[in-house]
């Protein structure tokens, strides 16, 4: 049978074809192609075999793949007798059909090992056979169809920097098990690249030292090892920085590759626009390091779609960490790779985030900045809807429309523009500029405080009409007992934290407290009902335990805190108790520098401490998180058994709050 299909017919298939990024733009895949460059993801066996809109992503995306965990232990090996190729066959075969490289990992891990072998009482000759079998197995399998395996994973404890002795290898063959991995899987594919893979190794300190120091050692013995993986895990905002690029070069001497492994760059949520931005940011740094780096072999992100990635479930509160979001769109940190690749050139996106301040004939805009954009165009009308006209073009991402009319509204927009063109409007915004005025307000407007203890309202000051004057407050009609400070007693700023404390003797009941604000000729009050109780509770701290994530291999159980008032002092202590192979896995908070944190082990327990570091001042908020974590051994931790500790002072009075998990 013959078809004929008319060039316009053709033509039409072809559109048809393209996707929702833009008429023949190119995909992350295409750019990194032509840079010689390997842009890779992990893959999840789930969405692989049930999503069509995961796997042309991925196909379409991505000229590299990792299994995220179809190649580990407990997937690959279920019994000592059989192994199980399903996936790992299903993802060597997609990669070749489709023209891409694939990444093993990980042949040797301290997690995620099954249950024969950690319960199996082998000895340690029966040990090191059995990894040899495996490796030589595995590894042989996918001899020449694999170019790089992560041959041992994360083998540097955390807490000091030395060997995790607390691994079942470590325990049952000692710290050899290291250059007996690589070398069996050198004897299984002497042209594979093989890498030590490895979280927080990327910069500088400890962990990276360490890592160079047992690579160097490895080196140095003559042990067959190829590169570092850099997992790179990030909190936004992350920058790349100079000790990276020191990082790298030493690693270069010894001759040996990097490759950012894992990345994934979490977001406390909710996430914002400016987040977004900075996130891309993180991506586009990363991008262009390994590009400038002639040692980088590949950047690795560990997921793609926020739709299926594992950092909710291990960092709660935290998400949004992949360049897709839940629905397959293109995030900024897409396009921030695309960019740092050298994609299709095209204008850069609409700008978002426009906000608009009346002031006293004027208005102060500003906007989010725009990937790719070199100035941006404020145009404004006075009907909503326009048409617009060009007010001015910036540089920045702010700008003041001075010389306006007071009572007459304006509207406006802006656009992004670049080499290549200019983006649509953004949102419409509108203002109206006023006279110069001030108002303040409480928040809360009603506090309740207890004898002995301490409360905080934040009097947010509104200025419109271009007042800047600065504004002392003070504050009248209080109880007996109860004293105030303003932080900043005078404000120039939109707001001022109050701070009430009332002694121990300080007079219960209810009253109308009155805030005054003075400045620029003007004086403006607002209201605050303050109760003061006679004592007792818990200081206005909520202390609510919770197990995050449970598992034969992994568990996570957190404290969550919120504070109402100020917290001059704080430690809580959580203690895992010590069943069979529970081990130390790792600890983190969501408050960051302000807490000094620590553990130790004994054959009982596993104690993790944090401490609010002396002289610091822990403000009100919400929901702030203190994790542990464990390893396990193939079996699920009883977490009834453990317990908390919180430990607290406010108001110059100290609680303490325990309890089981």
């Amino acid at each position: 049978m013959h078809i004929r299909i008319s060039w316009v017919a053709l033509f039409l298939l072809t559109f048809a074809g393209l996707s929702h990024f833009g008429f023949l733009q190119s995909s992350l895949r295409d750019s990194a192609d032509r840079r010689g460059f390997n842009i890779g993801t992990s893959v999840d066996m789930q969405p692989f075999r049930n999503e069509s809109a995961y796997v042309n992503t991925l196909r379409r995306e991505f000229n590299m793949i990792v299994g995220g965990n179809a190649f580990k232990w407990d997937a690959v090996r279920p019994s000592r007798t059989t192994f199980n190729f399903t996936d790992t066959d299903a993802l060597v075969s997609f990669a070749e059909a489709n023209n891409m490289k694939v990444r093993g990992h990980t042949l040797v891990w301290h997690n995620q090992i099954p249950g024969w072998l950690t319960s199996g009482n082998f000895t340690r000759d029966e040990v090191i056979a059995l990894l040899r079998e495996h490796i030589l197995t595995l590894v042989g399998r996918y001899r020449g169809r694999i170019v790089a395996w992560d041959v041992v994973n994360e083998a540097i404890d955390d807490g000091n920097g030395q060997l995790r002795t607390s691994s079942f290898w470590h325990q049952k063959i000692g710290p050899e098990y290291i250059r007996m991995a690589f070398q069996f899987a050198h004897e299984a594919d002497p042209n594979a690249v093989l890498y030590y893979n490895d979280y927080s190794a990327e910069g500088s300190g400890t962990k990276s030292d360490a890592v160079f120091n047992l690579v160097r050692d490895l080196v140095n013995q003559g042990v067959p090892i190829n590169g570092v993986g850099w997992q790179m895990h990030q909190i936004n905002p992350f920058r790349i920085q100079t000790a990276h690029r020191t990082n790298a070069q030493r690693l270069a001497n010894l001759g040996l590759e990097i490759s950012i492994t894992e990345m994934d760059v979490r977001i406390s949520l909710p996430t914002d626009a400016q987040e977004l931005e900075q996130q891309a940011l993180a991506y586009r740094d990363a991008t262009e390091f390994c590009l400038s780096q002639p040692n980088c072999k590949a950047l690795v992100i560990w997921g793609f779609t926020d739709k299926h990635s594992w950092i909710p479930s291990f960092f709660p509160g935290f998400g949004d960490a992949l360049i897709f979001d839940a629905n397959y769109q293109p995030k900024p940190a897409y396009s921030a790779i695309q960019t740092a690749l050298g994609g299709t050139a095209q204008p850069p996106p609409v700008p978002t985030g426009l906000s608009v301040t009346p002031g006293n004939a004027q208005v102060q805009l500003s906007w989010n900045a725009a990937a790719g954009a070199t100035s941006y165009n404020v145009k404004r009308s006075t009907t909503s809807g326009g048409p617009y006209t060009t007010v001015t073009s910036v540089a920045g991402t702010s700008f003041t429309n001075t010389g306006l009319t007071n009572g007459t509204t304006y509207f406006y927009v802006v656009s992004a523009v670049n080499a290549n063109g200019e983006s649509a409007n953004s949102t419409q915004v509108s203002a109206t500029p006023v006279a110069a005025n001030f108002t303040l307000a409480a928040n809360p407007s009603s506090l309740t405080i207890n004898r002995g203890a301490s409360g905080t309202s934040t009097i947010a000051i509104t200025r419109s009409g271009g007042f800047s004057s600065g504004i002392a407050l003070s504050v009248t009609g209080l109880p007996g007992g109860v004293t105030s400070a303003f932080n900043p007693a005078s404000a120039t700023g939109t707001s001022s934290v109050l701070t009430l404390t009332a002694s121990s003797t300080a007079t219960t009941g209810t009253v109308n407290a009155t805030i005054t604000g003075t400045g620029g000729g003007l004086t403006r009050t607002a209201t605050l009902i303050l109760t003061v109780s006679p004592g007792g509770g818990t200081g206005g701290v909520t202390v609510t335990p919770a197990v995050t994530a449970s598992s034969p291999w992994f568990n996570e159980e957190v404290i969550q805190l919120s504070n109402t008032a100020a917290l001059s002092s704080l430690s809580v202590t959580i203690t895992i108790q010590r069943t069979a192979g529970v081990s130390f896995s790792g600890q983190y908070n969501t408050i960051g520098g302000q807490i000094l944190q620590s553990n130790s082990s004994t054959s009982a327990a596993v104690t993790y401490q944090f401490n609010l570091a002396s002289g610091q001042m822990l403000g009100a908020g919400t929901n702030r998180v203190f994790a542990a974590q464990a390893g396990g051994s193939g079996t699920i931790h009883p977490a009834a058994g453990d317990t908390y500790v919180v430990t607290y002072t406010t108001g110059g009075v100290t609680f303490t709050q325990t309890g089981h998990f």
